[in-house]
């Protein structure tokens, strides 16, 4: 059973690694053998994984919604051998406003962090295997937002309603060549590194208690692992049964 989660020789690239979530899920493809390339915009915390890592992880600096950062990130997999897993969860989402006070440069600066720059570097990494007829396998991190309304949150909800969309086209449209296309949906799991949470924010999930960052990357792991080889174009809730229950008692 082990070796269904052994990720030796393998490249994964992981986006949005200096958050809470990205952090616990480079650890642990890093555990299980891969060779990661961790991305993401906090140069102090990225060189603070390097050295905690050492050898078997690269770290790259950027805005995922700059072109030339994502080129890179295609780049340094291509010099490791080439991307096997690409885990898209860079990600704004520090987006609450009232809906009417929203403009369309935010729009726009949200669905390009959060639609965009995932649409186009999955593209990259499948033009890649397709090329060379490499099975490989994104894990996408989406949001409950994408099936139940936020309150005040009407873009970022937009943006993950298009990852989830995006998750399915893909499977279905590159499952032929080998291609698994999955996402998790995490919920009341803290995305920074000292949260200032609320802790009656979870009473009213079925498990009542916030997340913990790790319980998100073990199900990327999982979806990434051929122990999961028969699954795609699904979207897995990490959510403390948040989308299971009509409302919460807070509602």
């Amino acid at each position: 059973m082990q070796t269904q989660f052994n990720f030796s020789g393998k490249v994964v690239v992981v986006t949005g690694a200096t958050g809470a979530i990205g952090m616990a899920t480079v650890r642990r493809f890093h555990q299980a053998g891969a060779h990661v390339i961790a991305a993401g915009r906090n140069r102090d915390v990225l060189a603070g994984l390097r050295e905690e890592l050492g050898g078997r992880c690269d770290v790259l600096a950027g805005d995922i919604a700059d072109a030339a950062h994502r080129q890179a990130i295609v780049t340094q997999a291509a010099e490791r051998g080439g991307m096997d897993v690409l885990v898209n969860n860079a990600g704004l989402t520090k987006t609450k406003k009232p809906t009417d006070d929203t403009s369309l440069d935010e729009f726009d600066e949200i669905i390009g962090v959060n639609l965009r720059a995932m649409y186009a570097l999955s593209l990259e990494a499948i033009r890649g295997w397709t090329a060379r007829e490499h099975h490989g396998v994104i894990v996408n991190v989406s949001s409950p937002g994408a099936q139940r309304a936020h309150r005040n949150n009407a873009i970022y909800d937009v943006s993950k309603g298009g990852v989830d969309a995006l998750t399915r086209c893909l499977a279905v449209d590159f499952g032929r060549y080998g291609i698994r296309v999955n996402a998790i949906a995490p919920a009341q799991i803290p995305h920074s590194h000292t949260p200032n949470v609320d802790p009656s924010a979870a009473l009213g999930l079925p498990l009542p208690r916030h997340g913990l960052a790790d319980e998100a990357a073990l199900p990327v792991l999982f979806l990434a692992s051929a122990a999961a080889s028969f699954i795609t174009g699904h979207v897995l809730p990490v959510d403390g049964g948040l989308l299971a229950q009509l409302r919460t008692a807070a509602a």
